[in-house]
Formats: C-alpha cells, sequence, structure tokens
C-alpha cells in the first residue's frame, strides 16, 4: 500500500515543481529616464507678481524642473538639496501621487521651498493640493547651487552659482534644458525661460468611479472613495482655484475647490467625492447607480459636464472597482470602461492605458 501511496504524491509534488517553474515572471517597468531631469531656473527671494504665497503670507521660493526628454518621466523618489554631497541635507521627491510628480516631455514642474504654514512652522517635503512642497529655503548669500539626484544618490544636474542673485530676479538656463545659466529678464516658472507663451490648454473631465470597493486612490483617507479626475490638455499650468465641482449639473456651485488649486501641464488631479468637504475632498459621494459629475469656473456656466448611467447617459456606468474614462487622456473619442484585472484598468492620477 505505501509503495502505491507514494508514487502518486510523487507525481504532484513534480507536477506541481514544474507549473511552478513555468509560471511566467512579470516583466519590470522600464526604469525612468532620470538623466532628463534638469534644473532650469530658480528664485531666492520672489517679491512681486509672486509665484506661491504661503499660509503665513510669505512668498516661498522655487526651483523649476524640466524634462529635456522625449518621455514623461516620474520625478518621486530623487533628491533635491541646495547642500550637493552633504547627504544629510538632501530632501526626497515624495512618492504616491504620480499625477502631480510625474513631468511630461519638454515640460515643466516647480517645486515650492522654505513655505510655511499659518503659525509660521515650516511645510514639511511633502505633497499637498497638487503641489510638491519641499522643506529647503533658498538664500542668496548663504547657498551656491541646488542640485538634483536620482533615487540612488548619483549626481543628475547642477545649477551654475547663484550665490549673489538679487531679490526678485530668477536665474535660470538660456535655452530650456540645454541653455547657459544667467540671470534672466523675466521670471517664468512653468514656462519656456526665453519669455515664449506655452501652448494653452484647457481643463477636462477624464475619468470617473463612482463605486470603489478596493482602489486606492491618491490623496485619499484609506478609505477607497469614489472619484473623478481632471486632465490638463496644455504645455502651462492651470490655476483652478475657486473653480466650483458638482454631481448635479443643475447645481454647479455643490462644491468649491480650495484656492491655488493647480493642474500641471498634461497633469492629473484627482477629486475625491468622499463627503468630507475639505481641501480635494468633495461635500458630495457619487451614485454607484448612475448620476453626474460636472466643474464650473464661474458657477453660473458649467465648464464641462457628463451624466453616466446604465443606457441613454452621456457616457457609460462602469460598476464597482471599473472607471469610465476617455479613450485617450483628453481625447474626443467616446468614453470606455476600464476594468479592474484586463489590460485596460482604472488609472486615478495617472493616464488613461
Amino acid at each position: 500500500m505505501k509503495k502505491y501511496f507514494l508514487i502518486p504524491v510523487i507525481a504532484v509534488l513534480l507536477f506541481s515543481g514544474c507549473v511552478k517553474d513555468e509560471q511566467a515572471v512579470p516583466e519590470p517597468p522600464p526604469p525612468e529616464n532620470y538623466g532628463d531631469i534638469v534644473i532650469n531656473e530658480l528664485i531666492t527671494k520672489d517679491t512681486s507678481d509672486v509665484y506661491f504665497m504661503d499660509e503665513s503670507g510669505s512668498p516661498a521660493d522655487w526651483i523649476e524642473l524640466y524634462n529635456n526628454g522625449s518621455k514623461a518621466v516620474n520625478i518621486a523618489g530623487m533628491f533635491i538639496t541646495d547642500a550637493a554631497g552633504d547627504e544629510a541635507d538632501y530632501q526626497q521627491i515624495p512618492d504616491g501621487e504620480a499625477g502631480v510628480t510625474t513631468i511630461p516631455p519638454k515640460g515643466f514642474l516647480v517645486l515650492i521651498c522654505g513655505a510655511a504654514d499659518a503659525g509660521g512652522t515650516d511645510i514639511p517635503t511633502s505633497i499637498a493640493d497638487g503641489k510638491i512642497f519641499i522643506d529647503m529655503g533658498l538664500s542668496s548669500s548663504k547657498d551656491n547651487t541646488v542640485a538634483i539626484y536620482n533615487p540612488s544618490k548619483e549626481l543628475v544636474d547642477e545649477s551654475d552659482d547663484f550665490n549673489g542673485l538679487a531679490d526678485d530676479k530668477s536665474f535660470g538656463r538660456k535655452t530650456d534644458g540645454t541653455g547657459n545659466w544667467d540671470v534672466l529678464a523675466s521670471k517664468t516658472p512653468g514656462a519656456p525661460n526665453d519669455g515664449s507663451e506655452p501652448v494653452a490648454g484647457s481643463v477636462v473631465i477624464n475619468e470617473l468611479m463612482a463605486s470603489n470597493d478596493s482602489w486606492d486612490v491618491p490623496g485619499d483617507n484609506g478609505d477607497q472613495p469614489d472619484w473623478f479626475e481632471l486632465y490638463n490638455t496644455g504645455e502651462a499650468a492651470i490655476d483652478i482655484g475657486g473653480w466650483y465641482v458638482t454631481d448635479d449639473l443643475a447645481d454647479p456651485v455643490k462644491y468649491q475647490l480650495p484656492a491655488g488649486t493647480m493642474v500641471a501641464p498634461h497633469g492629473f488631479l484627482v477629486i475625491i467625492c468622499d463627503g468630507v468637504g475639505e481641501g480635494l475632498h468633495t461635500n458630495f459621494k457619487l451614485s454607484g447607480g448612475g448620476e453626474a459629475v460636472g466643474i464650473s469656473e464661474d458657477g453660473v456656466t458649467l465648464t464641462e459636464g457628463f451624466t453616466y448611467c446604465d443606457s441613454g447617459c452621456d457616457v457609460p456606468n462602469p460598476g464597482t472597482d471599473n472607471s469610465s474614462g476617455r479613450d485617450g487622456d483628453g481625447s474626443l473619442a467616446p468614453w470606455v470602461v476600464f476594468t479592474m484585472g484586463s489590460s485596460r484598468e482604472p488609472s486615478p492620477g495617472t493616464a488613461n492605458n
């Protein structure tokens, strides 16, 4: 009996081992092209036409990065510092919000440096309301250069020496990404240094999920909320602070977005529909049975709005853990359903796949 019992057991073990060996190993994602990221412009004291005024009433310093390559680069995990070579002072770009930390090809991203909260306490390196804050102020008397490193702390780029830079003057490359450094005639955070205007775009609703049981969402409270995503179709950042969002197209003013809310060039911003009513968390939730999402710049006229339901609406009702979205970010093509577990899954805060 033992002999006949062992033979099938051994066969099963051998078969199991073969099956395990034959399982396909997932390919790792392609590495980010960190070498395409350059420091493009900076300011040590911004006093007029201020780019970012912090909650304490003081203008923040800023550093502009530029993607010199032909592919988008997510800079999450990279390090930036005003003390090159001193790793204790390196500030790491936070991860978890790819829509904020990804720079499109030939695109710009501005890091806000040395900002404080309403009580005067320095804001730690973090992402909030679609902005990247760096716990590092710039000084024209104490600092010389700014450097950026890849996640392995290998130097990627370093600015020229800006010690002695005059107040309200920015220091940057004459040609974006490659030019020599000089004091610029005008400040151009998030725009070309030669003063030319970036291609203007618009903010559109790009994707929505009305019934979420499984997806973590950038900026959520860990409760897997409903959400919809905005996308900037242009080359320049768009300030949507003060705009309104709604789940009722007849009532465009249900929730107002906080001042200073930005959507980066070719960037994404997730609006979290969890009923909280603070920041990017709306005071309403979405109905899994069908409803609407809309945005309004002035609170009177809908800038854009869509109904979703099982039949007869603008876009399809995706169902639980699926999303409806544009077939190509910002595209005018009909919306499609992105299905959990398929090759085209929901993508809150990142490109529609």
